[in-house]
């Protein structure tokens, strides 16, 4: 009899951990959440809508937490669209259990995108006189956006974000008296707080370069720590 019980826990067991090992690592997909997730976008901003895929959920045993994951997402904005790489979240086990998806923590990777097509979204959620002079100087280039926030309770954005990524080969005319070409940076934006790596760009055919720029705003001014400096050894 005791055998007998010994041989069903070691299989329930054996079956219990081959069941964490597959949500672990390869996880289960479903679109059971995606009304939800739309809806509670919608109370956010009702012009927002989201073309969602299946979502893929990843078990973290360690800390007991749900991973949900969707690739190949695209954002509407008043019909204007923004293609996504992946959105990313987290999701506590009982909602789970409650058949409901809740997180303040969200994490949204663009694809490779044109810096004009997300100037013009930005435009569609907010026709600031900033972006209409961005959308007229910028006249090339590529970005890639990687945004990390938390939402409060009552679906509003902190102001603990993190926005990471890159532009590559962008070009700015300023009303033809300036010209950069060949744009090429990294960039960290926190609240308040401007960090861009890895500056390359070319101005009156002289090559400037700067590894690190910091711009950091105070009040109703901006504090600049860093040094764009011409590259020498293409003068000749």
């Amino acid at each position: 009899m005791k055998n007998n019980i010994l041989k069903y826990f070691i299989l329930i067991l054996s079956l219990l951990v081959i069941l964490i090992v597959y949500l672990s690592t390869i996880g289960i997909e479903t679109d059971k959440f995606n009304n939800q997730i739309k809806n509670r976008i919608s109370k956010i901003n009702e012009n927002v809508d989201l073309d969602l895929k299946k979502i893929k959920l990843i078990l973290d045993p360690l800390n007991f937490k749900i991973y949900a994951k969707t690739i190949g997402t695209t954002v509407f904005f008043s019909k204007r669209p923004l293609a996504l790489e992946s959105i990313k979240t987290q999701v506590s086990l009982s909602s789970l259990i409650k058949n409901k998806i809740t997180s303040s923590n969200i994490e949204v990777k663009t694809r490779s995108i044109m810096l004009n097509d997300l100037i013009k979204f930005f435009r569609a959620t907010n026709n600031a006189p900033q972006l209409f002079i961005l959308e007229r100087i910028v006249r090339k280039g590529q970005i890639i956006l990687n945004l990390n926030f938390n939402l409060d309770e009552n679906g509003k954005i902190t102001n603990d974000y993190v926005i990471t990524g890159l532009i590559k080969d962008s070009n700015i005319n300023f009303l033809n008296q300036l010209k950069l070409k060949n744009i090429n940076l990294n960039f960290n934006i926190k609240k308040d707080n401007f960090l861009l790596n890895e500056i390359k760009f070319n101005a009156e055919n002289i090559n400037f370069i700067s590894k690190k720029l910091n711009i950091k705003k105070k009040k109703n001014s901006f504090i600049i720590d860093g040094i764009v400096k011409n590259d020498e050894s293409n003068l000749n």
